[in-house]
Formats: structure tokens, sequence, C-alpha cells
């Protein structure tokens, strides 16, 4: 199971797409959208810029071994003309808790693919909170910015 996290004109959405895994690997929901902001000297488009506002993905792990699940950072896939993408750095951070059986997983920001074991038997729902974050020293022309999480989970 795959999940596509776009943040695009401030907003976050997910979208599941179904890859080949056993049955019921898990399923992924979107809970809450996110939203990026500006940060005041115009170098940083963030979640948490000028408030806090992630997205939160609930995943629900149904296997009787635990599933891993992988994070890979953002990519901008939109972004207006003028932008210079070359000066940018596009980051991810993370965590994830349930109720009792799951010790928990956080991420600091990072430009890099990050996984971890649930090592959770049975029906568990665990809750991911991610941040998105593009610094870029030239800053970011006024339009419209697209970034993509993808959320995988797998045995």
């Amino acid at each position: 199971m795959r999940a596509l996290i776009r943040i695009g004109a401030g907003t976050l959405a997910l979208a599941v797409l179904v890859a080949p895994l056993p049955v019921l690997a898990c399923t992924l929901n979107l809970v809450s959208p996110g939203t990026l902001r500006n940060s005041l000297d115009n170098t940083v488009l963030g979640s948490q810029v000028n408030g806090n506002t992630p997205a939160t993905v609930n995943i629900l792990l149904s296997l009787l071994e635990g599933p891993t699940i992988t994070v890979d950072p953002p990519t901008l896939v939109q972004s207006p003309g003028g932008y210079n993408a070359g000066l940018e750095t596009r980051e991810v951070s993370y965590s994830a808790a349930s109720l009792g059986l799951f010790p928990g997983a956080n991420q600091a920001y990072t430009t890099s693919s990050t996984s971890f074991a649930t090592g959770v038997l049975g029906l568990v729902t665990l809750t991911m909170t991610l941040h998105n974050r593009v610094s870029n020293a030239g800053g970011f022309p006024p339009g419209t910015y697209t970034t993509r999480t993808v959320v995988t989970c797998h045995p």
C-alpha cells in the first residue's frame, strides 16, 4: 500500500494506491490535511511555519506480523514560473504513535527515506503526523507549489 501526500496551494491531501502486497497488509487514511505557509523572510515553505498544521494519517495494521512503514522525502511536483528549484532543500519529519503496543517512532526533518518497523501483531491503528518543509535561499515567487511525500507500508 502506498500513500501519496501532496502539499499544493498550501494544502495536504492523501491518495492511496494499491501495490502488490499481502492481503490487508495495512490501510492508510488521511484524517486531516496539512497546510504549508511561507516564512516571514520567504525562504521556507512548511507545515510548521507560522503555526502547526501537519497532515495526520491513520494506519490500520492488520497482519499477524508487524509491517514496516517507509517515508520518502517530499518531491516538488509543481511550482510557478521563475522558481529556482536548484537552490531548494526538501525535507520531511514525522511521528507515529498508538495506544499501548507500539512504542512509537519519531523522525526529525530529513532529506532521506526512512523506515520504522511496527513490530505490532493484530489489528492496531497507528496515528502518524507528517510535516513537509522546503527551504530555498532564493525565495518563493507567488504561485502554487505542490510537494509529494510517499508513505509505504510493506511486510
